[in-house]
């Protein structure tokens, strides 16, 4: 992946989301959860990227299928909600 926007945990330093070129095609756009190893090399098998349309599906899904606490579903709304209201 060659990442274009990262976010890094600031409750752990070696956790960070990426976002940016996919592995698969440069033309694609993809999203990856990070993990480095203490010695700051990438942790392949804590680590996953996924197509942004699928990681759309996967949000989507999970939410129909109630798999979000009403807790976590009104983070979400006031995050988009902020989001919408800077438009």
């Amino acid at each position: 992946m060659k990442a274009s926007e990262k976010y890094l945990n600031p409750t752990d330093p070696n956790h960070s989301i990426e976002w940016g070129e996919a592995t698969w095609n440069s033309k694609a756009f993809s999203i990856r959860n990070r993990y480095d190893l203490p010695s700051g090399k990438f942790n392949k098998a804590g680590s996953g990227e996924i197509p942004w349309h699928d990681f759309k599906t996967m949000i989507t899904e999970s939410i129909q299928r109630n798999v979000f606490t009403n807790s976590e579903l009104a983070e979400i709304l006031k995050t988009i909600s902020e989001k919408i209201a800077k438009i």
